[in-house]
């Protein structure tokens, strides 16, 4: 189940009916994204698997987990953003049934990125769902 913003992305996304413009709109999204501070891109944080430097911050608060994320290359933040967005206030169970190739087929991506890209994107999420794994089991 999506929630509301991975369902206006989703939205969004199905106005454009050339690759460009749905690239386009995918750095856009990533444009939106804060991004995180350089003090947090080091190697802890950093995807391995991502073509591009990048990298991501899990945080929990009252057993709901929230990512920030960040990447040196602009396709790439895009697609961590609607990672991010996935993800944000989700339980643990929850994210751990996250499937990535099932997120980007949902809102329309998976026949417009690259397989070097879609491994990048489930390398970040099987690094959130290893994150997660750590937090107590309470």
């Amino acid at each position: 189940m999506m929630n509301k913003e991975l369902l206006e992305i989703k939205s969004n996304f199905l106005i454009f009916e050339n690759q460009l413009d749905k690239f386009e709109y995918l750095i856009e999204i990533g444009k939106s994204c804060k991004g995180l501070a350089l003090e947090e891109k080091n190697q802890n944080n950093l995807i391995i698997g991502c073509a591009s430097q990048s990298w991501v911050v899990c945080n929990e608060n009252n057993k709901l987990f929230f990512i920030d994320v960040d990447s040196e290359a602009h396709i790439v933040r895009g697609l961590l953003s609607i990672l991010k967005t996935a993800i944000s206030g989700l339980s643990k169970a929850e994210i751990l049934n996250l499937d990535g190739i099932n997120i980007l087929n949902e809102i329309g991506l998976n026949n417009y990125i690259t397989s070097q890209r879609m491994n990048g994107f489930i390398s970040a999420l099987n690094k959130v769902q290893n994150l997660v794994k750590k937090y107590d089991k309470n």
